[in-house]
């Protein structure tokens, strides 16, 4: 399996296989400027069920890491400038909880297998509580493969 890094606002392919994502610069209390998107492709694995966790927040205990999943590439804000919505986009509202040791601990975000070729799409942003201090590299997001 491979994972593919998308362009968040055009849909298109950037990278086809990504070992790691950034963020960018965020200020406390607000959310990133631009979700990460985001799409694992399945290459010769037989899998048949696939979920996403948040195994490490880098010491973050007051940052939010939301995420959104869809099985096509829609318009996503990490937030809602206009705090009204805009017709055809949708919002990134939920949020992981930290799992340090999946799967022996339930609770990841499930994704749908399409053509057991790719899976759906996932949007990530992270918006730090307004007293976290410094910064990490250390946020791990980790993915748990079913096979058959």
């Amino acid at each position: 399996m491979k994972i593919g890094a998308y362009n968040p606002r055009t849909g298109d392919l950037l990278s086809e296989n990504i070992s790691g994502i950034n963020f960018g610069n965020v200020r406390k209390g607000q959310h990133s400027v631009l979700p990460v998107m985001i799409r694992p492709e399945i290459e010769d694995e037989v899998i048949v069920g696939l979920e996403m966790y948040l195994q490490n927040n880098g010491g973050f205990n007051n940052t939010q890491f939301g995420y959104f999943v869809h099985s096509d590439f829609v318009l996503v804000e990490s937030y809602d400038p206009a705090a009204s919505g805009t017709p055809g986009y949708q919002y990134i509202s939920d949020h992981f909880t930290m799992i340090p040791s999946p799967p022996d601990v339930t609770g990841g975000v499930p994704l749908n297998i399409h053509g057991g070729q790719y899976t759906d799409y996932i949007w990530l942003d992270v918006n730090p509580g307004s007293t976290e201090t410094g910064g990490t590299t250390s946020i791990n997001y980790r993915f748990i493969f079913e096979y058959s």
